[in-house]
């Protein structure tokens, strides 16, 4: 009788409310079609493929492991990024090194793998942890030619700019949130007649500071795709425009990817543009006071919300039919490494390469979210 190989599943990268759930779908799913399937728990990461493996691995799980985490932030499994699968960059002896310790790691990684007869890999991560998957599963198909070993990526990060699905997993948690942080500080600032510029994660995409913004009904928004957006001078003329036609307070969204672009100290630059800027001073009677606030890592926190659970279900599910039918139902067969994601209330797969290649995928001032936020948030020659 031939042996059953096994499944591995990690969660990689930045945590993401409803990893979690997906973990869960995913165990669930494999095991009500093959319940003699063993399946394997790394944990923290990558870096738990390279460790020793009787204290970074847990072999055999049963449903014990899974009960009661669907209503858990976070990760139980531990996560981490591992410096060892980035591109290496640097002077030529430092280049040398990094190259080294990437080779040592992936041989380490590899080397488990095949011991623990891990055919399948499930990573649950982002655009980052996905590029880390493709080079542990080049790895393998290169030592062990003979061995099966495909890799199928599940997507979770808050924010949200992954190729080949709509949502990824995480996204309206920290949605909501952020939202919630909108809500809140508005309380004080409409009562103090300020200025607050409420700085969010973001760091290459602007997606959850955009539609944060929108859902939250901020009067500017600044996002790292778009220039214009975190001009200081447009939004000073869009704060002036509007105190002449009676507002009284103003909520800036930033995405931390602007402060990349535009300079560290951006927010604070702002604050004293707008503190300084006479058609303000003129229209209040004195300056408009400003105050800085970062939602940063609450974001991430708490218990998923009902639409991240329910997308980490489909999404673990998927994963499973992948490595077990060959295909997401619906969908035709891909071979090789795939990453499942969603469209509208379907899953899809789409290749891994295909994935890596097109992200982190980008606001555009094209898209239909921004446009939708020019014409809800403050106009410098807004005519009403």
């Amino acid at each position: 009788m031939a042996e059953t190989s096994s499944v591995g599943i990690l969660t990689s990268g930045g945590d993401a409310p409803g990893m979690n759930a997906a973990v869960r779908a995913a165990f669930r799913s494999l095991k009500m079609r093959e319940p003699e399937r063993e399946l394997l728990f790394f944990r923290e990461g990558f870096r738990g493929l390279a460790r020793r493996l009787d204290s970074s691995s847990d072999r055999n799980v049963d449903r014990r492991a899974v009960r009661d985490i669907i209503h858990r932030g976070g990760t139980f499994l531990g996560t981490g990024r591992v410096p060892e699968l980035r591109q290496p960059e640097g002077e030529p002896a430092d280049l040398e090194e990094r190259l080294a310790a990437r080779e040592a790691f992936l041989r380490v990684a590899v080397a488990n793998l095949y011991q623990m007869n891990v055919r399948n890999l499930i990573v649950i991560g982002g655009d980052g942890s996905f590029r880390g998957a493709k080079l542990i599963a080049d790895t393998f198909r290169a030592t062990f030619p003979r061995r099966h070993f495909s890799v199928v990526g599940i997507p979770a990060s808050i924010d949200n700019d992954i190729h080949g699905t709509q949502y990824s997993i995480g996204f309206d948690s920290a949605l909501n949130n952020v939202v919630d942080a909108i809500r809140k500080i508005r309380d004080t600032v409409e009562s103090h007649k300020r200025a607050i510029i409420l700085e969010v994660m973001g760091n290459t995409s602007g997606w959850l500071a955009l539609q944060s913004a929108v859902a939250g009904g901020a009067a500017v928004v600044a996002i790292p795709e778009s220039p214009s957006s975190y001009d200081h001078e447009a939004i000073v003329r869009r704060l002036s425009a509007g105190v002449r036609r009676d507002y009284r307070y103003f909520i800036i969204v930033v995405a931390e990817g602007v402060h990349k672009r535009a300079g560290a100290d951006w927010s604070q630059r702002l604050a004293e543009r707008i503190e300084g800027d006479p058609v303000i001073r003129e229209a209040l009677g004195g300056p408009m006071e400003v105050r800085i606030n970062s939602v940063g890592h609450l974001a991430r926190g708490g218990s998923p919300s009902a639409l991240d659970n329910t997308l980490a279900g489909l999404l673990g599910s998927a994963a499973a039919d992948v490595i077990q039918l060959g295909h997401v139902p619906g969908e035709a067969p891909i071979e090789g490494d795939v990453v499942v994601g969603c469209r509208g209330p379907y899953a899809i797969a789409t290749p891994l390469t295909e994935v890596i290649e097109h992200s982190p995928r980008l606001v555009t001032e094209e898209s239909p979210l921004f446009q939708l936020s020019q014409k809800l948030m403050l106009q410098d020659e807004q005519p009403f």
